[in-house]
């Protein structure tokens, strides 16, 4: 079996973990190549994915995705033409990458791969409804750092964090007057109910605005698809950025090490420190007692790979709640959890676990544990093995099928 992977960048910080699969591809005798998108000429890369004539191609969240154009103007995937399967890997929200997307759902031969089974509704949502597969998010411990257990830190926050003003002024600049009371509807919906997607927060709350207003928006996203799709993409990025500022907000005082940029005024005692490297990033959560990690709408239902990164490096993991965390970490054994507008939860169990650092350390050590158990690579990996293979089995069962006819 050959199969490739294109890089584009995407495999850096949390999606380094992903190229651990072609590893074990590799170690397992099947032929493998990487091709970096992000140097030289697109052409000599496609040259070199045609000599090596792989069976399957890998990417992350679409962005190596390779469309050419025909005498006629007609778009045709690259996948279609030379008779691979590519296979998206999605780490993140599908609907970020929506350019590449809207041209992969006119391929027959494009094969996702969520990490979050609402991504899924996402790629329906997109035109992508022939099928997807499931894998759950893992870490490569190669490549991450072991705890060294110096904790200086109280409490670490993960952002990026900016404020909703901000993301609100940005937004409206370019969108049309009447649809801002719909932007700030779905964000605040969003905000209301964490556990809600994306999409049905905006198909309920669409519902109630007036005939009129509907009839306009309607009108303007028939007529500017691409843009409607960035307004969804924007009522995400400001329902993140009100839920994680609102949380910041009442825990003055504690001395809050802020991660991922900072965009706003702070509240006071807060701190931003800058990291340029996924092992600054690691250090960080090393030196933390407590490590709070406020999910972005990105990662509507499932884990991520950012808290199993966290867990690792033994720091006491704090998560906002949702149904489906059970399954993978225990809430309040393996990791701590809280529900995001109880502002008093919050600020109790917070205050709680700097007061009792052993509750908080043990927590840690179990949440490490399950992390090294429970959430390898080489088993998806093998997943994916089984998949190509089946795949393939699947497509010579048909070619033989056909010749027998």
């Amino acid at each position: 079996m050959r199969i490739a992977f294109l890089k584009t960048g995407q495999e850096q910080g949390v999606g380094r973990h992903i190229l651990s699969l072609l590893s074990t591809i590799r170690n397992k005798g099947h032929e493998t190549l990487e091709i970096d998108l992000t140097q030289g000429d697109i052409g000599e890369k496609v040259k070199e994915l045609s000599h090596f004539a792989p069976q399957f191609v890998l990417d992350m969240n679409s962005t190596g995705f390779i469309v050419g154009q025909q005498e006629d103007g007609k778009k045709v995937a690259l996948c279609d033409t030379m008779g691979f399967a590519h296979v998206g890997m999605f780490t993140d929200e599908p609907l970020f990458y929506f350019p590449s997307l809207l041209d992969a759902a006119a391929a027959n031969n494009f094969l996702p791969v969520v990490c979050d089974l609402k991504y899924a509704d996402t790629l329906r949502f997109l035109g992508l409804d022939r099928g997807y597969f499931y894998i759950t998010p893992f870490i490569d411990r190669e490549k991450m750092l072991e705890p060294e257990g110096d904790k200086d830190f109280p409490v670490s926050f993960l952002g990026p964090v900016i404020h909703p003003d901000l993301v609100a002024q940005s937004v409206l600049q370019n969108l049309k007057e009447e649809f801002a009371p719909l932007f700030f509807e779905v964000g605040d919906f969003l905000f209301r109910n964490p556990e809600a997607h994306l999409l049905y927060a905006f198909d309920y709350i669409f519902s109630m605005f007036n005939p009129t207003l509907q009839e306009s928006f309607l009108r303007w996203r028939q007529e500017n698809p691409q843009n409607f799709l960035k307004f969804l993409k924007d009522v995400s990025v400001y329902a993140t950025s009100k839920k994680r500022w609102y949380i910041l907000s009442f825990l003055e005082g504690i001395g809050v090490r802020i991660i991922g940029g900072v965009q706003g005024e702070l509240p006071e005692g807060h701190q931003e420190i800058e990291v340029s490297s996924w092992e600054e990033l690691l250090r960080v959560y090393d030196r933390s007692m407590l490590s709070i990690l406020v999910y972005p709408h990105t990662v509507p239902t499932g884990i991520g790979f950012s808290p199993l990164e966290a867990c690792y490096m033994q720091t006491a993991v704090m998560v906002d709640y949702r149904a489906t965390l059970p399954g993978f970490l225990l809430p309040d054994q393996e990791v701590i959890t809280f529900l995001p507008l109880d502002r008093a939860e919050i600020e109790e169990k917070v205050l709680y676990y700097l007061d009792n650092p052993q509750d908080a350390l043990e927590i840690a050590q179990r949440g490490r544990r399950k992390i090294i158990e429970k959430f390898s690579y080489e088993d998806r990996a093998e997943f994916l093995l089984g998949l190509f293979e089946n795949l393939l089995k699947q497509a010579v069962d048909v070619s033989g099928s056909r010749d027998a006819g």
